[in-house]
């Protein structure tokens, strides 16, 4: 005797035969077209997926993995997660000024305030290419932030209005040969978040959390 099927199951198997996905289910930007998470074994899939993606690679990757987050700040699973996302390792760092590297921008080199852990963090990034992100300060305050940090600068940007800001970081890095897929912005603001979402920056991490990384 056959066992009663589920209610709704022969009606959504006539619904997906020989259809795709997207032609039967709501999808939203960012969607690969996987399996709707509303059913069990759509949970079912993206946990697996996620077991799968989680499991420890072998301990040369590991290795490498450690030393390459620590070339740019950043923890072991917070490199994992934009391997996961674009497959490649960041090369560049963008970083706000204000509230992000000082509490706020002085007239004068001699007035600036580092934020804690800020010069430290910036004289240990060995690998990655460096950019400072100004919001409209003034250029001579910007340059005594530079003059502070020393050589490490590769290059900075200045513009008080978030659309601006974000066109020219974009500039800026092609002029240095960097892509927006290959840059880390931080920041401290939400007008920074949103000035590394309109570059399509890889990631974006608020300056408590990335300056609290361990070096």
């Amino acid at each position: 005797m056959r066992s009663a099927s589920r209610p709704g199951s022969a009606k959504m198997a006539a619904r997906l035969r020989g259809r795709p996905l997207a032609a039967v289910v709501p999808i939203g930007i960012g969607h690969n077209n996987g399996p709707p998470m509303a059913t069990r074994w759509g949970l079912h899939c993206w946990r697996r997926a996620q077991a799968k993606v989680w499991q420890t690679p072998s301990p040369e990757v590991v290795k490498l993995r450690l030393r390459r987050a620590a070339e740019l700040g950043l923890t072991y699973r917070q490199l994992a997660l934009i391997l996961m996302d674009v497959g490649r390792t960041p090369t560049a760092v963008a970083f706000a000024v204000s509230g992000t590297l000082v509490h706020s921008v002085q007239d004068t080199e001699d007035e600036i305030q580092w934020l804690p852990a800020v010069t430290d963090r910036l004289a240990a990034l060995s690998r990655p290419t460096i950019f400072l992100v100004a919001a409209g300060e003034r250029a001579e305050v910007v340059d005594a932030v530079v003059a502070a940090v020393g050589a490490r600068i590769d290059g900075q940007c200045n513009a008080a209005d978030l659309e601006s800001r974000a066109a020219a970081l974009v500039a800026l890095l092609a002029a240095h040969g960097v892509s927006s897929r290959s840059t880390i912005m931080i920041g401290a603001s939400d007008a920074d978040r949103a000035c590394a979402d309109r570059a399509s920056c890889v990631a974006y991490y608020p300056a408590a959390v990335y300056f609290a990384n361990r070096p």
